[in-house]
């Protein structure tokens, strides 16, 4: 057996091991997600639309909190590999600072989306409820933030199971939430689109509470001592932390960003066409969350590696990861175009959204493929603590190629919902051939660097 084949094969259970909890976690968190969409579906066409454009919405603070606390995983995976244990409880307590920071600062952004509604040519029936939701549900943002930084220390750690298990219990507690806020019962009045998001936010502080209960009571964490000797905010590790985390912010904002004003466009075509889209991105979503849980490994598994000195390895972990990554992506777009029927029956029995529907699953078949090779890209390049340089490519390939695009062919041709979700497979599909290529060439560069060979390393650019 060739040498590399052997490596490979020696290296995908670790990665697969760490990414199969993420896969469960993701999954469950999605699945919430699901639960609204489908809650909201049996009650009627408008509060399904305003749950798909709130939602929406406060994916794009959502996403945007995780990318800011992100690069706790990759410096931790950093000294987790080099062996500097003791540096650890330092970097979590500077991480925890900055979630702090993150979340409070993520409520009122949420509630000015809110506010921005009106502004954005949304379907009059749709945009109070949609905004009601943004606006309850932005409480629930400091206990996001409170959640992740524990979540990535573990993760840091190559420790994945606490995620599973948490939102193990959260998902079961989210649909009993929805059942007694959004159609209400017990002398609850019911709250429609605003029960999905109160029901929602409750979570969230609930899963930080678990977080730190695993962390305070786990036997492994005590040579960590994460919580004595508790440092203040450190501006200077705060910023080091920010440095790194902000562009992975930022260029989540890109991607989900496009996939927030193609919904909102989507909005002003009408209602049905915003309930069709929710359910094709829903499915979507859930389906994303396969590949960026391997993401999310390949960020542990080459921050290990690159903190033990072995960019080699590196490399090969972050290119065996896009292989897994594009494969199952690649089985996702064939389930969308043999069982179109069947996915969209989960979500309504309406059939002018039911036949809008159809036709938008057909479209995300087109950029699953994309959508897991970019994503792949991404976290391997986190794992080299490069974030800079793809945060500039996913401006470029969502906003310069694939919103334009969209918009173009959806609404200045009117081709409609199906010329918006065109865009989008665009846009990912450049995202995906700039972020690999991204990937070869600073990995060759890494490698002759640290040969010697050159003396500009790359991946401070």
């Amino acid at each position: 057996m060739p040498q590399w084949l052997s490596l490979w094969r020696r290296e995908a259970v670790p990665t697969l091991l760490l990414a199969g909890p993420l896969v469960v976690a993701q999954l469950l968190q999605v699945g919430m997600g699901f639960i609204d969409t489908v809650m909201a579906g049996r009650i009627n066409a408008e509060v399904l639309a305003a749950v798909g454009l709130g939602s929406s919405l406060w994916n794009l603070m959502l996403l945007a909190c995780i990318g800011a606390t992100l690069a706790i995983s990759p410096l931790v995976a950093h000294l987790n590999g080099a062996g500097d244990e003791q540096a650890i409880a330092g970097e979590f307590q500077q991480g925890l600072w900055v979630a702090i920071l993150v979340g409070l600062v993520a409520v009122p952004l949420t509630y000015g989306l809110a506010a921005a509604l009106p502004l954005l040519n949304v379907d009059p029936e749709i945009a109070p409820l949609a905004g009601d939701y943004l606006r309850v549900s932005a409480w629930g943002m400091p206990g996001l933030c409170l959640y992740l930084a524990p979540r990535y220390l573990n993760e840091g750690l190559s420790n994945t199971k606490p995620a599973m298990l948490v939102q193990s219990l959260l998902l079961p507690l989210n649909v009993l939430g929805n059942y007694l806020f959004m159609f209400g019962d017990f002398g609850i009045t019911p709250m429609g689109a605003s029960g999905a998001a109160l029901s929602t936010a409750i979570g969230l502080w609930l899963g930080a509470l678990m977080m730190f209960a695993y962390l305070w009571r786990g036997k492994r964490f005590r040579p960590l001592a994460l919580f004595q000797n508790f440092a203040g905010p450190r501006p200077k590790e705060i910023w080091r932390i920010l440095k790194l985390g902000l562009p992975i912010a930022v260029a989540i904002i890109m991607e989900v960003g496009m996939f927030s004003a193609v919904a909102i466009m989507m909005g002003s075509l009408g209602k049905v066409e915003m309930a069709a889209h929710q359910i094709a991105l829903n499915y979507a979503a859930m389906m994303f969350m396969l590949p960026l849980s391997i993401s999310q490994a390949i960020t542990i598994r080459v921050g290990h590696a690159a903190g033990a000195g072995d960019l080699r390895l590196a490399i090969v972990r972050g290119q065996q990861g896009v292989v897994m990554a594009g494969g199952i992506m690649a089985l996702s777009a064939t389930m969308l175009l043999l069982f179109p029927e069947l996915i969209v029956a989960l979500y309504t029995n309406d059939a002018a959204v039911a036949n809008m529907a159809m036709s938008l699953l057909f479209a995300a078949a087109l950029f699953q493929f994309s959508d897991g090779l970019q994503v792949s890209a991404s976290g391997a390049l986190r794992g080299l603590k490069d974030t800079a340089v793809p945060m500039f490519i996913t401006m470029f390939a969502y906003w310069v190629v694939g919103f334009p695009f969209a918009w173009y062919i959806g609404i200045q041709l009117a081709v409609g919902p199906q010329g918006l979700w065109g865009g989008l497979a665009v846009g990912l599909t450049t995202a995906a051939v700039l972020l690999n290529l991204r990937f070869y060439l600073l990995g060759r560069k890494k490698i002759a660097t640290a040969a010697g060979k050159v003396t500009d390393p790359v991946g401070d650019v």
